[in-house]
């Protein structure tokens, strides 16, 4: 069994510039690119790539293993990338497919109508010219997609362009993209294939073997970071050079206390040296070390914190450990015309609000275990509001910043089933406590959580229903609304939102004219 060392942590800081990090980081990469080319061309293992690094370039055992981490580490996420397009393309596939085939039963029964009785007017005509078209254009996307699935698995070589493809691509419009000749792209591109190295931690004194790092006791908060250099550069810059660089605990973040337990303690500190472009090209050093596990102590004993993840806000609900409600939040977010970076700092915002929350009730925290994964390879066939929606979701986002910050602060997370929520958050709770449908449906999956069950009222219970599960009559329910296109604001009210339901012509005789998948709901 392998040893764990604990929850493993990142400290990142700026670190003072050294000359050698240009040629240092130049000659990593360009030894990276080697193992990963060696490993796909001529099948070596890890250990035989570490092996031709100490022969071919002269560079001691460390960093030749470092390397060969990463560059099988490199290959290992091009296969799962090649897996996840493959998975794309069919899904794609599908459901271009059975849009095709909705299509042409639509086009033969007005091709019927009109060859019975002409089409009524010229604007239906042209529609179904225009509808023609379309299916053309499907059926050619769909053959376009199956040449490139097929291409796709029959590759056997992974491809990967460091130093970016759009910069690549860049040299072949140089004017387009700012440059005035190739050699000053060229500048770019060898800036863009090198400016960091890494080294694999090891559990001894500085935490590594190449790259170490150690407490300057003169100072608190003060470090030295040692480069013991590969042999090629020592000739001109001698075997070792020192840098200091500093880390203060931020709010809510032990840092230093943290780099300050793993040296002490003997654990393993992988340390990268890296170049940031987008701020004036400064270096920084990052270290990903571990710190122990901190206990959950905020628990589902006193309640939950329900969280429902919406188009444009976060809904909180508090539910106490009897099932009612006691607090509600609804933060809003912005995501149209924000970078990634902007998204992911907006998102830990929130993020942090929300655990403070459940700090505050010492409750645990439940949310929806999502995934859009699938929705979004299918976006094409959908509508533009629909898709331009399901874009703005960064749930991955707020997954990972959450399940980070409830494991640094003792928080327990709990996922929970996310069907049917919405639907029963409108119709047991939105008109009884005055709520919206996000925070009804927050309310729901803190109930959920809770162990609590969500039983549909009487009078939309049918005799023969009466000893199925309750997750088979809100099937029902939801697909009837589905159906038949029963708006929110009919369903706000008590009473509307019976009448929307009971008063409909159709709920009598309705059956599932579709199956809905019980773990989603859809």
């Amino acid at each position: 069994m392998a040893k764990s060392h604990g929850s493993l942590i990142g400290i990142e800081a700026k670190i003072e510039y050294h000359p050698v990090f240009e040629e240092l980081g130049a000659l990593y990469e360009s030894w990276k690119r080697s193992a990963v080319n060696w490993i796909q061309t001529e099948k070596l293992s890890e250990s035989e790539v570490e092996k031709r690094l100490m022969k071919r370039f002269n560079i001691q055992w460390a960093w030749a293993d470092s390397i060969a981490t990463e560059a099988t580490q490199c290959l290992s996420q091009l296969k799962t990338a090649k897996n996840n397009n493959i998975t794309k393309l069919e899904l794609q596939i599908q459901a271009k497919t059975t849009a095709a085939k909705k299509l042409i039963t639509k086009l033969e029964k007005t091709l019927k109508l009109a060859t019975k009785k002409g089409f009524p007017h010229l604007q239906a005509r042209n529609k179904f010219f225009h509808q023609l078209l379309g299916l053309k254009s499907k059926i050619q996307k769909i053959k376009c997609l199956k040449r490139k699935l097929k291409k796709l698995k029959n590759t056997e070589r992974l491809h990967i362009c460091f130093g970016s493809k759009r910069l690549f691509n860049a040299q072949h419009n140089l004017a387009e993209n700012g440059y005035k000749t190739q050699e000053e792209w060229g500048v770019d591109w060898i800036k863009k294939r090198s400016g960091r190295c890494l080294c694999v931690g090891k559990s001894q004194p500085g935490g590594g073997t190449m790259l170490k790092v150690f407490p300057l006791q003169q100072e608190e908060g003060l470090y030295q970071l040692q480069v013991q250099l590969p042999r090629p550069l020592q000739d001109k810059y001698g075997q070792k050079i020192q840098l200091e660089f500093s880390v203060s605990d931020r709010d809510g973040r032990y840092r230093a206390t943290d780099l300050d337990y793993a040296i002490n303690s003997l654990k393993p500190i992988t340390i990268q040296i890296f170049r940031r472009e987008h701020k004036q090209d400064n270096w920084y050093v990052h270290l990903s070390t571990y710190v122990p596990e901190i206990p959950v102590v905020h628990t589902r004993k006193n309640g939950c914190l329900g969280i429902d993840f919406n188009a444009e806000s976060i809904s909180v609900a508090y539910v106490k450990w009897d099932g009612n409600i006691e607090y509600l939040e609804e933060i809003p977010y912005k995501w149209k015309n924000q970078t990634t970076g902007q998204r992911q700092a907006s998102m830990r915002n929130i993020v942090s609000q929300i655990v403070k929350l459940a700090e505050f009730f010492e409750c645990a925290i439940a949310i929806e275990s999502l995934n859009f994964s699938k929705k979004k390879s299918k976006m094409s066939e959908e509508s533009k509001v629909y898709n331009e929606m399901l874009s703005n979701l960064s749930t991955a986002i707020f997954r990972e910043a959450i399940l980070s910050r409830c494991r640094r602060f003792g928080v327990e997370l709990i996922k929970v089933n996310p069907a049917f929520t919405s639907v029963i958050g409108m119709i047991n709770y939105m008109a009884k406590y005055g709520l919206n449908s996000g925070t009804a449906a927050a309310l729901v999956i803190g109930r959920r959580a809770l162990k609590l069950s969500e039983k549909i009222p009487q009078c939309l219970l049918r005799p023969e229903d009466v000893n199925k599960h309750d997750w088979s009559h809100w099937r029902r329910v939801a697909s009837f609304i589905k159906l038949h296109r029963i708006q929110r604001t009919q369903l706000f009210q008590w009473r509307k939102a019976l009448e929307g339901i009971l008063t409909h012509s159709l709920w009598a005789e309705h059956q599932l004219s579709q199956q809905v998948h019980i773990e989603t709901g859809e």
